[in-house]
């Protein structure tokens, strides 16, 4: 039948950028088959030189004022964005309170190229295949909004030609617009070009629009305007998707009836779903109960299906509903949902959304915990569920569901991604809500019987004491051994860490008394290898082990440990808190917090350069040569982490020297250049001004970087 009706149109007259796309547009830029993300690319902030010129989508700034700037309690988005990778230039200062980190809280600006670039590479490392940007056509009328769409239109093709990613235009309309809606589409296609891109998405040889809205309620009631505008995108050669309501098959709840010719009418249907359900349960009876016989549907009328997943849902910081209203689940919800669809021979996906974090549905990167968001405003992190998940977790994800759907990896009931990459593997401040909490209370460690210890207590506290925010591990308990000694080993967290020669671990202790220094973090391996009896050192030489003492009572002490150093190769099955002591009775209570494990710098301690060899680069100032290429570290001021950014997609392994400002090195670092760049981690420098001598090859170039903490 498909094929008929393509026979059919061949007598129909094509728009010309239609003609000249059908004969260069690879099979490749079909939609069926792959996973498309809807990118809104809606951000605004006052200052960034686009037309819109107010703060926008962040909050509800007004026009050329940076009144509306983003402040507690007035803001429009629920997920805080990770924007390390951003350049100084990309962001802008909010009035919110700094991160707990201690960084300034800024955020992006869609309008740049160059964070539409990094937004793009995004989908290229992660293999999603492309996007679907949002053109909302009531927005349009604005002549303002009309020309910063045209141009994230154009710079959006730009990027999606450079990382080979398709992309279409999905409009954002109601049905009664139908002149309005000519006119705007005559000129995307005659003024900005974009349809001719040889990226720009194809099926069965026909360029691809979607749109979305026709049927809803709550919109006009005008079901022979929407089928004149399909037909007419049909007349000219379109494949015409029809993101339509959730029920546009019976015709009840969201969707008016009366619609069925129109629903019929399009290509593709893509039903809603975003807030239809809140559980895996729930995907499951959306599975059952609409899926099945929509896609039944579909295949007796010949349309092809695409169905919507998504990652989670909240706006209580716009709307006023629950925070974390629809849980992500660590990832669980948004596979159960590629589950089910993948059960049922589908191999197309649309997830909504690539980058809103207005509603929490973002597969963007996101702040990971709560040393990542403002200290005066609650904002959704990747780590709400508990689990400490990355902030690139759900980009990672989705990369995966799309080779699932493609068939190039297989099926699997549950997440089996790691949740977190190199470099940063786990941080937690124990806060409820944003980070990775306790997966056991009171709950002695299976590697070690208790002994002598009555009264063990080990769980979240808040209020008492803490390092970061206002929550803390306490562990306490009665030593009762006056001779022999006494121990007790807390299991607190299961995790799944790779080891390597640059994995450091790192936290804040705050014991009460002498006897509680004799409390400290101890690792689990999974081959049963403790990093308390491997011979591990902290910062200062003192051995890892609890019996060691660590710590000046009554005071928060930041303990550091390279353990890679003893534990390379090895993997970290479990993260405990460990009391262990000689003979001596007593109570013991201590405090614990910030408890990270990263790839992060080699730092000397103390910072003194004979504890670092010196590379055999020759000027501070750099030498003129391969590494002339080295145009940017960013974020300036840097707190977490430092990006080098080169010329000429540079790769291989290089190396960098830490200078402080008057050229005394305090450390090195082995990098790995890809795709034109490399992470630095730079959290155990103590804030400052600082060099970066890179060296490859035999040459070297120094640029300066500012860190903060």
């Amino acid at each position: 039948m498909k094929k008929l009706l393509q026979l059919l149109l061949i007598a129909t007259p094509l728009c010309s950028s239609c003609i000249a796309l059908a004969q260069v547009a690879p099979a490749a830029q079909a939609v069926v088959g792959k996973t498309i993300c809807g990118y809104q690319a809606w951000f605004n902030a006052f200052g960034d030189g686009s037309p819109v010129a107010r703060w926008r989508h962040w909050s509800a700034g007004q026009y050329q004022s940076n009144n509306g700037v983003p402040a507690p309690g007035a803001i429009t988005f629920e997920a805080y964005p990770d924007v390390t990778e951003y350049g100084s230039g990309q962001l802008f200062q909010t009035s919110l309170g700094n991160l707990n980190n201690g960084q300034p809280a800024k955020l992006f600006s869609s309008w740049y190229y160059d964070v539409i670039d990094l937004h793009f590479k995004w989908m290229q490392d992660n293999g999603i295949d492309g996007a679907a940007l949002q053109r909302f056509l009531g927005e349009t009328r604005d002549g303002v909004f009309r020309t910063n769409r045209d141009s994230i239109a154009k710079r959006m093709r730009r990027a999606a030609e450079k990382y080979q990613r398709i992309f279409y235009i999905m409009y954002d309309m109601s049905a009664d617009d139908t002149a309005y809606f000519k006119s705007d589409w005559t000129h995307i296609e005659n003024d900005l070009n974009v349809v001719s891109s040889p990226y720009y998405a194809h099926q069965d040889g026909k360029p691809v629009i979607c749109i979305w809205g026709f049927g809803l309620t709550g919109r006009p009631n005008a079901p022979a305007n929407s089928l004149a505008i399909i037909n007419w995108l049909k007349a000219k050669g379109y494949y015409v998707i029809g993101g339509v309501p959730t029920y546009w098959r019976t015709g009840v709840n969201d969707t008016y009836a009366g619609y069925s010719a129109v629903f019929d009418a399009f290509d593709m249907i893509s039903p809603w779903t975003v807030g239809r359900f809140n559980s895996i349960a729930g995907a499951d009876n959306f599975k059952n109960n609409l899926i099945v016989p929509d896609l039944a549907y579909c295949n007796t009328h010949n349309i092809d299906y695409q169905p919507v997943i998504f990652s989670g849902f909240a706006w209580s910081n716009w709307n006023g509903g629950p925070v974390n209203e629809i849980s992500r689940n660590k990832g669980e919800f948004f596979w159960r949902q590629l589950y089910n669809i993948k059960n049922l021979g589908l191999n197309t996906a649309y997830i909504a959304m690539f980058d809103e974090y207005d509603e929490g549905t973002n597969i963007m990167k996101m702040a990971d915990s709560y040393f990542a968001v403002p200290n005066n405003q609650y904002f959704l992190t990747s780590s709400a569920d508990g689990t400490y998940i990355g902030s690139d977790f759900y980009l990672r994800l989705a990369g995966r569901a799309t080779q699932v759907l493609k068939g190039t990896q297989p099926l699997t009931t549950n997440v089996t991604i790691p949740y977190s990459v190199a470099p940063l593997w786990f941080r937690t401040s124990v806060e409820t809500g944003y980070d990775a909490v306790l997966n056991w209370t009171n709950s002695a460690d299976p590697s070690s019987v208790p002994r002598n210890v009555s009264a063990p207590l080990c769980g979240i506290v808040s209020g008492e004491t803490s390092h970061t925010g206002p929550s803390s591990i306490r562990v306490s308990g009665t030593d009762n051994a006056a001779s022999g000694g006494s121990y007790y080993y807390f299991r607190a967290f299961d995790v799944d860490i790779p080891v390597n020669a640059s994995t450091k671990l790192s936290f804040w202790t705050f014991p009460t008394n002498s006897l509680s220094r004799y409390v400290t973090v101890d690792l689990v391996m999974t081959d049963g290898t403790t990093l308390r009896d491997i011979g591990a050192t902290d910062q200062n030489g003192a051995s890892m082990h609890p019996g060691a003492g660590h710590g000046t009572v009554n005071t928060w002490n930041k303990i550091f440990c390279n353990i890679g150093n003893w534990l390379n190769g090895k993997t970290i099955d479990r993260i405990m808190i460990a009391y262990d002591h000689g003979a001596e009775t007593g109570n013991f209570k201590t405090y614990f917090d910030d408890i990270i494990i990263s790839d992060t710098i080699t730092v000397a301690s103390p910072l003194k350069a004979a504890a670092v060899p010196a590379l055999t680069d020759r000027t501070l100032s750099g030498k003129k040569g391969a590494l002339s290429g080295l145009i940017q570290v960013y974020p300036q001021p840097a707190n977490n982490t430092a990006v080098i950014k080169f010329r000429n997609g540079w790769k291989g392994t290089g190396f960098v020297t830490v200078l402080t400002a008057n050229g005394t090195p305090v450390g090195r670092q082995v990098i790995s250049i890809e795709n034109g760049q490399a992470s630095l981690p730079v959290s155990e420098l103590p804030a400052g001004m600082y060099f970066l001598r890179v060296n490859k090859g035999g040459e070297s170039v120094t640029q300066q970087l500012v860190v903060v903490h």
